[in-house]
């Protein structure tokens, strides 16, 4: 491990525990590339259990219970409150069209505090695109208003991408009208199904930019109202600081706490990780580079020995532009952006626009 990196300087914060891969719907983006049946070698309910567990002795990180959908998992209660009794805070993502009044009421009595719903439009002809499945876009609003009425906390989960760019403000408008917690932008990762969305259809690097800009002035404009961030864009952050400067905003203090915590742009490998359905761990679920596996060796040890790990804890191994950034501690860029790429995990981030003072002149003068 590189000098100075202790599992002190690099706590446990986040933890996402794809429990299956089977889902009911056919999402364009998935990362999990989900599917209808069982998939071989899930990990058993004895080995979850005993895999929570092990990582409670180490670490008591939020534990974020996602797919897939996690609903489909007939055991998914029991995995639910076995969690709740372990750490201290125990979330899900779910698509929201599996839950109804009944299940709304045992997702708030198994001690899940916050449920994720992902929206990916403000209109039916949008999101049941992306989604795949006709009818999903008022099951998931149903699913929505369920758990509001248990008195659920409640976040909603926006991939943002060409089809639906223009419904940005119709979404937040949609989200406030209907009192959610939180509004998370993902900025889509090519990876899984999402490396099957052409480029016609992704962000180019400069709405990227245009989209962050707007977010972080709607997180100024409603910080009494609602939770904004954007995830998956580690450039949020410089983006958030240049235009603090630029309006003279007041940076939130510490960046937040609990489920609305920030420390950095990319997480992965520093405070993050994510466990798959077969026991994989990876830095994210979106860079799939495999560290180790929960079936073989607790995900305390791998946490503190991975070489991986250690090299994304230091700014010091990235390269091009994002090695020469003066943000590059408090952004970093995204490493699965990079890894898709040009398969090197530690490159410049491809969807940043920000160049580097002095980057430019000093490429030049290599040659």
């Amino acid at each position: 491990m590189h000098p100075a990196q202790s599992a002190q300087d690099y706590a446990l914060r986040l933890v996402f525990w794809e429990l299956t891969a089977r889902c009911n719907l056919k999402c364009q983006h998935c990362r999990a590339e989900a599917m209808d049946a069982f998939a071989a070698g899930e990990l058993t309910t004895e080995e979850v259990m005993r895999v929570a567990w092990e990582i409670r002795q180490d670490a008591d990180p939020i534990m974020i219970l996602t797919g897939g959908e996690p609903l489909a998992r007939p055991d998914f209660f029991d995995i639910a409150e076995e969690c709740s009794r372990l750490f201290t805070r125990v979330a899900m993502a779910t698509n929201g069209t599996l839950v109804d009044d009944d299940t709304a009421a045992r997702i708030v009595r198994s001690g899940i505090q916050r449920v994720s719903i992902s929206l990916d439009g403000s209109r039916p002809g949008t999101h049941d695109v992306f989604r795949g499945v006709p009818g999903s876009f008022q099951a998931a609003l149903d699913g929505f208003d369920a758990l509001k009425r248990h008195g659920m906390s409640l976040q909603a989960n926006v991939t943002i991408t060409k089809h639906n760019l223009t419904e940005l403000e119709d979404i937040l408008a949609l989200l406030l009208e209907r009192g959610a917690d939180a509004f998370h932008v993902f900025m889509l990762v090519p990876v899984g199904c999402g490396a099957e969305i052409s480029e016609d259809t992704r962000l180019s690097p400069e709405q990227s930019e245009e989209v962050l800009e707007w977010l972080v002035e709607k997180s100024f404009e409603l910080k009494d109202r609602i939770h904004i961030k954007a995830t998956c864009a580690p450039t949020y952050l410089r983006i958030m600081r240049q235009v603090a400067m630029r309006k003279g905003y007041e940076m939130p203090a510490g960046h937040g706490h609990g489920m609305s915590a920030v420390t950095r742009g990319c997480l992965a490998g520093s405070g993050v990780c994510f466990v798959s359905r077969i026991g994989e761990v990876q830095p994210c679920g979106y860079l799939p580079l495999v560290v180790g596996n929960v079936r073989e060796q607790s995900l305390g040890e791998i946490w503190r020995n991975s070489e991986v790990f250690a090299n994304l804890r230091d700014v010091s191994t990235l390269t091009g532009k994002c090695g020469a950034c003066g943000f590059r501690k408090l952004c970093q860029g995204c490493r699965a952006r990079a890894y898709a790429k040009t398969g090197d995990y530690l490159d410049e981030e491809p969807d940043c626009i920000y160049i580097p003072p002095n980057f430019e002149a000093s490429v030049q003068s290599s040659f």
